[in-house]
């Protein structure tokens, strides 16, 4: 009985995730810069009615809607050419990495795109660019609560300033996750239908240690053969899984090549 050929497992690409990364951050700095001084000027002004208890904050919240409309329409633009070109890279490299390490265990193949591949880089597309979608929107509206609560409660400019850099904090880091698990679970899908394309249908767990990443159950799935399609139950969530899977997993495989099957 031969023994199992696997291949190696690949890595998501630093480079493509660096660079998606530092995009999204340019765009939020600039939003956050143009945000808080257009809110912090119509606040300023209308201070002392707050004090005074006038209740000016649909006179703020108008300034602020019109910055909040224009920064929606430049994410709205962002979203779609970033995730298009985002994804594309990591399948690009993802495919090459692939093809690699075929070579390195001595086989020779080509990609060639396929339904399942058109299908399921559609899907990651179409989930990261709302995904980056999301990031303005759930900042902008957490600005119009503080700017709501702040002069509900009589709150002065620093109180504002404050708050709008906590949830900028709070956002940058929202930001730096989405770039590095929409990364993870990009290049395992696609390794995985490349894989399925090449007729591969088991695995080996590979667990990656990490900062955000390192679960007791993906730990004990380490070395574990699975099916591809299938995944490893895991009872932390009561359900099976793929690496990439959960949000911040970082796990890959090592496929098992059926021509060397046990």
């Amino acid at each position: 009985m031969k023994r199992p050929k696997t291949l190696r497992a690949v890595k998501p690409n630093v480079g493509v995730r660096v660079a998606y990364r530092k995009r999204l951050e340019k765009e939020l700095d600039e939003m956050q810069r143009s945000v808080s001084y257009w809110l912090e000027a119509a606040y300023r002004k209308e201070e002392s009615r707050i004090v005074g208890d006038a209740s000016p904050v649909h006179t703020i919240l108008a300034r602020f809607n019109r910055d909040a409309r224009r920064w929606l329409k430049r994410w709205d633009t962002l979203a779609y050419w970033l995730g298009r070109r985002f994804i594309h890279q990591i399948q690009s490299a993802s495919v090459h990495s692939r093809e690699q390490a075929y070579k390195d265990a001595g086989f020779t193949v080509k990609f060639h795109p396929s339904r399942s591949m058109n299908t399921v880089t559609q899907a990651l597309i179409s989930w990261n660019v709302g995904l980056i979608k999301s990031i303005p929107r759930q900042y902008l509206e957490e600005v119009r609560g503080i700017v709501t609560n702040g002069v509900s409660m009589g709150r002065d400019l620093h109180y504002i300033s404050e708050e709008l850099g906590k949830r900028y904090a709070i956002t940058q880091r929202r930001a730096r996750m989405i770039a590095r698990d929409q990364s993870d679970k990009a290049t395992q899908a696609i390794l995985r239908t490349f894989d399925d394309d090449m007729g591969v249908t088991e695995a080996i767990w590979v667990h990656l240690p990490g900062k955000y990443s390192s679960r007791p159950t993906h730990k004990a799935m380490n070395g574990t053969r699975f099916n591809l399609k299938e995944g490893l139950y895991d009872s932390a969530v009561k359900r099976n899984v793929l690496p990439g899977d959960l949000v911040n997993c970082r796990c890959s495989y090592r496929p098992i090549i059926p021509e060397f099957g046990a």
